[in-house]
């Protein structure tokens, strides 16, 4: 089945716009999983994840990939790393209301998952090469929540960006190294090999219905 997108947006409680896309699966109805939340990194958008979206939509989830402020087609002409916490959480909250949540992050605003958790219906997270950002950190409370580290940082972590954010995390937590992942987030989506893992991944901890 053929993933379509169709734009989304969503108004914070500032009155920012934020704006992306929602995939659909033509013909098939209501997904059958849980919603999954795309955050970009910090610089780039939602463009980054490549094919993942996609992929996620046509196994049945609902996948909704998000232009963070003063990104793409989003409001704002610069973005303040200390409001990210505040706006991913507006948003998985208006997800929840639908269903469970999963959340992707990339980079620095991976650090985002580290305080969404069950309290929100977040129910699987998949951080890809994370990097622990204080900015975004601040205060920020962290949440139990089951999360796949996806990162290609090599064998040894000793020191690495990495360590630093999978230290930082709390509750049921994975490390999948992959040298593709050197290529940055789109690889996850390319490589048929990390593709499968999380398509698993999400299956399992989302109760996608068979």
């Amino acid at each position: 089945m053929v993933a379509v997108r169709e734009a989304v947006e969503f108004v914070t409680g500032s009155g920012q716009v934020i704006r992306g896309v929602r995939l659909n699966t033509q013909g098939a109805g209501a997904p059958r999983g849980g919603s999954i939340l795309f955050v970009h990194d910090v610089g780039s958008d939602l463009d980054e994840f490549a094919t993942l979206p996609e992929s996620l939509a046509a196994v049945g989830f609902d996948a909704v990939a998000i232009d963070l402020p003063g990104h793409g087609l989003s409001d704002g002409d610069e973005f303040d790393p200390g409001q990210c916490h505040a706006i991913v959480a507006e948003i998985v909250s208006t997800l929840a209301t639908r269903s469970v949540v999963g959340f992707v992050g990339s980079g620095r605003t991976a650090t985002v998952g580290a305080a969404l958790g069950a309290p929100h219906r977040v129910a699987a997270q998949l951080l890809l090469n994370p990097v622990l950002d204080q900015a975004i950190v601040a205060d920020m409370p962290r949440s139990h929540a089951v999360r796949m580290v996806a990162h290609g940082d090599g064998v040894s972590l000793v020191g690495t960006e990495t360590q630093k954010f999978f230290s930082y995390l709390i509750g049921e937590k994975l490390l999948l190294f992959n040298a593709a992942m050197t290529r940055g987030p789109a690889a996850f989506g390319d490589d048929p090999t990390l593709l499968a893992h999380g398509e698993l991944f999400f299956r399992r901890y989302l109760k996608l219905a068979s």
